[in-house]
């Protein structure tokens, strides 16, 4: 022990001393002594890259110690970024990062999952049933009502303003061209006005016949044809996006048998490694249980049943002119007071005579038409093509 202590003593006193002469004759051993430093170990990394200390970088996926310290791939913990998942069952695919979401966030696919095409399909398939329109041809086949369906009505009010008295013209047994009267309402007549009585029987002045309206001649009978059905189809939306992008082979080591080491996807993917398997299936026994369905392809029977029909014609009229006279002869129609199309009303000017009419022209019927119904729709569309994921939870 006591010559150590001389001997280091002695070498301690000579650099002392050289230092004292100079340090540029110094040597190197006492300038420079030796240390060790114990630097911790990096977390991930690629294959056959280093740290700045010319430490290996752990590789999380090539089944090796790259950085030395006895533990391999999900093992060790700088592979904090995988995790040791199951084996694929028989029959499936895998592994995968799903996506499963709105389209416009469609993450596409990260580093770690980019290996070959990835899977793009949709869920959540919105499509109404489509709009069936039915539609009915013109009328035909209408014939008019007899003409003493029209009413006559004069009134001592302006056309458009409220009367006081009303006087309807009987029109029973009419003909087309045949005159009759002359009941009606005479010129002698001054019983209306605001000051009338219930019945318009009482002198106030007033005259009766300020205006003549004549109701229209409607038409019946008849039919109309119905179309076909007009088919619309609204165009299909899917309103979720599925993206399954596949992990880089190889895959690591460092787990349980019948395990292996995988990456670990990151929001906005699944929280867990996910199988495939084309078709919709139900997950396998096993830790992959959160299952999702996509879909590549739309099949597609929306349609409307060929059922349009058409009800009875309505709305029609016949063009008819009733002209008016004031003869007092038993039906005489000589002296015209005015002539007016049916379904119309005139004003009279200075209290004449309507005694007599007499239906001048009678047209075939026009307008009408018929109210379809039917066009029933059938049909839907559906997801086509499916394939299904499950997932770790």
């Amino acid at each position: 022990m006591g010559s150590f202590l001389v001997d280091r003593g002695a070498r301690l006193a000579a650099c002392i001393g050289l230092g004292t002469a100079g340090a540029l004759a110094a040597p190197a051993a006492c300038l420079y002594p030796e240390y060790t430093f114990d630097e911790p170990e990096p977390s991930g990394g690629a294959g056959g890259s280093s740290s700045a200390s010319g430490t290996a970088l752990e590789d999380c996926a090539n089944g090796a110690d790259d950085d030395g310290d006895g533990q391999i791939d999900c093992a060790d913990p700088a592979c904090g970024d995988f995790v040791c998942t199951a084996a694929v069952p028989e029959g499936w695919s895998g592994y995968f990062a799903l996506f499963d979401g709105e389209p416009a966030m469609d993450p596409g696919c990260p580093p770690e999952f980019a290996a070959g095409q990835p899977f793009v399909g949709n869920s959540g398939l919105s499509a109404p049933p489509a709009r069936c329109t039915c539609s009915c041809g013109p009328a035909e086949g209408q014939a008019c009502d007899p003409v003493d369906e029209i009413t006559i009505t004069v009134a001592d009010a302006p056309c458009g303003s409220e009367p006081h008295c009303l006087f309807p013209l009987t029109t029973p047994g009419w003909e087309a061209e045949v005159c009759s009267g002359p009941d009606g309402v005479f010129s002698d007549r001054l019983t209306c006005g605001p000051s009338s009585d219930a019945a318009c029987s009482s002198t106030t002045g007033a005259p009766c016949a300020v205006s003549v309206s004549v109701s229209a001649l409607a038409a019946s009978g008849g039919e109309c044809a119905p179309s076909a059905v007009h088919v619309e189809r609204p165009d299909p939306r899917w309103t979720r996006l599925g993206r399954a992008c596949a992990a880089a082979e190889p895959l690591g080591q460092g787990c349980n048998l019948g395990q292996v080491c995988a990456p670990k996807p990151a929001a906005p993917f699944e929280g867990g490694v996910c199988i495939a398997k084309d078709g919709e299936a139900a997950c396998p026994p096993g830790p992959y249980t959160e299952r999702h369905v996509f879909f590549t392809d739309v099949e597609d029977s929306r349609s409307c049943d060929d059922d349009c029909a058409c009800g009875a014609p309505s709305g029609a009229a016949c063009p008819t002119t009733v002209a008016l006279y004031s003869d007092v002869q038993l039906h005489t129609c000589s002296m015209q007071v005015t002539e007016l199309p049916a379904g119309s009303c005139m004003d009279l000017e200075g209290n004449p005579s309507v005694v007599g009419r007499k239906v001048t022209s009678l047209g075939a019927p026009t307008g009408g038409a018929c109210m379809p119904s039917g066009g029933t729709p059938s049909g839907a569309a559906r997801g086509a093509s499916p394939r299904t994921f499950c997932c770790r939870t």
